[in-house]
């Protein structure tokens, strides 16, 4: 026999499953907001979400294994409860980069202030203020299901921060500190994405590590273009490790028209990595639009020796950069890295004189190791290794992360009050 109380039960329930979120990931602090948000979920026949407790407080932001966030266990919409926190906007920049783009992501505090719902928005994160009840969030869910599902809202501005790492000058070590780079942020659990620019002849394999290296052919690449999306884009980058994928195409086209390839495939990725990592080494065989630089960047990180030619080049690309962005109106950091790849006597310049040339303080120095090459000839990260070989490369993600550095010398410090950065 039909039984129609069954059948409108079961109906609206499907109804019910279809409106909400086919799963969600809650990072909590407190019990009060855990027990409501798993109320909500059983009320409403959803699937139970993911709880995982925060003990993050999001001001001390460290690359260490057990931050990783496993982006595969990451539902659909992701919860992150900052009830506890003393600044939601600055401990939600801690979570953003370790969090796929593509994922729609609620915020929960306590902070009732504009200014707050500006910045979370500006991150590409939904805002809901505390205490709520069970109605409200409910109606929030939905709202951010149903953005999800439509590509539309405030997820939107989730875009992968873009970090062009120009040579000062060839042969700076320009392609081993943007493959590091790329790999210690790709470490700590963050989408990254190593574009390489060297389209004649490239060593990023060898920095890499990668056996049976080969780029992807660019043949027929112009007809494809007009058709492709971010999935097929993502057909063209090749695993390095779990986090990180690498961009490299190669061709008989010109050397401006492989750029153009390259930069095409880059916007169609802006949403599947959190950090695009560009190698502009001062060897690359064609030259570098500037402005063109400057308008596709967040970061700009310049590789320096301690030598007067690197020295000069660099003030001179610097004072550029700041021209462009001054005039245009262009939001852009600029970043020093001092790569002493030879032992110091074999250059002319100290690293406060560096400093005092630049008319900046140089943020991240890599000292000099003889051992450096061999490790990496062997496939090993440097950013793996002791301090003094990591320790850079650690500084300079916390650096593209928003973050200060505590411990710098002395004679660095002086230099600070003299520029304004």
């Amino acid at each position: 026999m039909f039984d129609l109380a069954k059948a409108i039960s079961q109906t609206t329930e499907k109804s019910r499953e279809h409106q909400g979120p086919t799963g969600c990931t809650l990072f909590y602090q407190t019990d009060a907001c855990l027990n409501l948000v798993q109320e909500v979920f059983r009320f409403e026949g959803w699937q139970a979400p993911d709880c995982l407790k925060n003990q993050s407080q999001g001001t001390d932001y460290s690359y260490k294994k057990n931050n990783k966030l496993e982006h595969s266990t990451l539902q659909e919409i992701i919860i992150l409860e900052l009830n506890q926190s003393t600044n939601v906007v600055d401990d939600a920049k801690s979570f953003a980069s370790r969090l796929p783009n593509h994922k729609g992501v609620v915020v929960i505090g306590k902070e009732d202030a504009i200014t707050t719902l500006r910045g979370l928005k500006e991150m590409g994160f939904y805002y809901l203020f505390w205490p709520a009840n069970k109605q409200e969030i409910t109606d929030f869910l939905r709202h951010v299901h149903s953005n999800q599902q439509r590509f539309a809202g405030v997820s939107q501005n989730r875009k992968a921060k873009r970090v062009a790492v120009l040579g000062s000058k060839g042969g700076v070590g320009n392609t081993v500190i943007s493959a590091e780079l790329a790999a210690c942020l790709a470490h700590s659990g963050a989408e990254t994405i190593l574009i390489d620019h060297q389209y004649a002849f490239s060593n990023i394999d060898i920095v890499l590590g990668l056996k049976q290296f080969q780029k992807q052919d660019a043949n027929n690449l112009a007809l494809q273009l007009h058709d492709m999306d971010e999935a097929t884009a993502s057909d063209y980058l090749i695993k390095v490790t779990d986090h990180l994928r690498l961009l490299a195409i190669e061709g008989n086209e010109p050397t401006s028209t492989l750029q153009s390839y390259t930069d095409s495939i880059n916007d169609l990725l802006m949403r599947q990595a959190n950090f695009i990592i560009e190698d502009f080494s001062g060897s690359v065989d064609f030259s570098l639009n500037l402005h063109q630089l400057v308008e596709r960047h967040d970061v700009m990180i310049i590789v320096v020796e301690p030598t007067v030619s690197s020295v000069r080049s660099a003030r001179f690309r610097i004072e550029q950069i700041e021209e462009i962005s001054l005039t245009n109106s262009l939001d852009i950091r600029v970043l020093t890295f001092m790569n002493v790849h030879r032992p110091d006597v074999a250059f002319s310049l100290t690293g406060e004189e560096v400093s005092t040339y630049l008319g900046r303080v140089v943020d991240v120095t890599l000292q000099y190791d003889k051992r450096f090459a061999s490790l990496l000839l062997d496939g090993k990260r440097l950013h793996k290794l002791e301090k003094s070989a990591a320790g850079p490369f650690n500084d300079m993600a916390l650096l593209l992360h928003g973050k200060t550095l505590r411990n710098h010398r002395s004679s660095m410090a002086k230099l600070k009050g003299l520029f304004k950065r």
